[in-house]
């Protein structure tokens, strides 16, 4: 039975995916109402707009408003220097094995493999190819060329436009017991009954009184929040070891989820337009 079902409600999702008059292209929200239009009803001129809007959603790279798909690398860029910085530190303090030995050792290995230090292929190469039983398995993936920059002090600042405090805010709050029991436990001292741990929050970091903020079980804790609402736009080598761990290893990760699920409704969109076009016998993808 279970079988049957199953194939009965791909079939089912399959026949939607494939009806052209089930597409749907969403207008902007005018005074609360947002504008639906069936594809098939569209001319050419809509399509090709349509399309093109599509596009640069995925591929824009303008610094200020990135596509879907050029923001996922900028993201995976920022995730690698933060772990490219965090095992530097790591190096120097389990090894002693400094930023510049690390550098001149590479450098020889690169050398000695008929490559230069500006070769192409060490943006694909992980440091695990060098070192692959020496590091921790959270840095194995970094590229060479990162590791470079690191070691010179050349991966630059950390851009934190994505990481704001409404992103930070959506993943809501989860507290520990010492953070429910001690760091976070006041009572009011016209009431004398405990505080809200949420206003609590607010106060302690000076936040405005009209966010939102909400308990959700897959939150941050108050320190991981804190740490995050600390965060500035600065060097990578000036962030903290908290600050890039976090970043790395929690906070980037949800934000590429997040562009991911973008890009995929962007890219799907995409697809329908084409499919309505195709059917109508037009090429939506050429400036005319």
């Amino acid at each position: 039975m279970t079988s049957i079902l199953g194939e009965k409600l791909t079939e089912a999702l399959n026949n939607k995916s494939q009806d052209l008059n089930s597409f749907i292209w969403k207008g902007p929200k005018v005074n609360g109402v947002q504008e639906e239009i069936k594809l098939m009803d569209c001319d050419y001129d809509q399509l090709h707009r349509f399309y093109k809007h599509c596009t640069e959603m995925l591929y824009n790279d303008n610094d200020k408003n990135p596509g879907r798909v050029t923001l996922l690398g900028i993201v995976s860029d920022q995730i690698n220097k933060c772990r490219a910085e965090l095992m530097l530190r790591w190096l120097r303090s389990e090894r002693q094995y400094t930023s510049m030995k690390c550098f001149e050792d590479l450098k020889n290995t690169i050398s000695n493999s008929g490559m230069s230090l500006n070769d192409d292929r060490l943006d694909k190469l992980p440091i695990s190819s060098v070192y692959p039983q020496s590091i921790p398995d959270d840095y194995a993936d970094v590229p060479i060329s990162v590791v470079l920059k690191a070691c010179l002090d050349q991966l630059g600042v950390l851009s934190t436009k994505h990481v704001t405090t409404n992103f930070i805010v959506k993943m809501g709050l989860w507290f520990t017991t010492q953070e429910m029991q001690k760091d976070l436990y006041r009572k009011d001292p016209e009431t004398g009954k405990t505080m809200n741990r949420l206003d609590v929050v607010k106060e302690e970091l000076n936040l405005d009184p009209r966010i939102q903020l909400r308990i959700c079980d897959t939150g941050l804790t108050y320190n991981e929040f804190k740490t995050m609402h600390k965060l500035r736009r600065d060097k990578y080598a000036n962030l903290t070891s908290d600050q890039l761990k976090l970043l790395a290893n929690k906070i980037l990760y949800r934000f590429q989820v997040q562009c991911d699920t973008q890009a995929k409704q962007w890219l799907d969109k995409r697809e329908e337009i084409l499919k309505v076009a195709e059917a109508k016998g037009w090429d939506v993808t050429r400036d005319i």
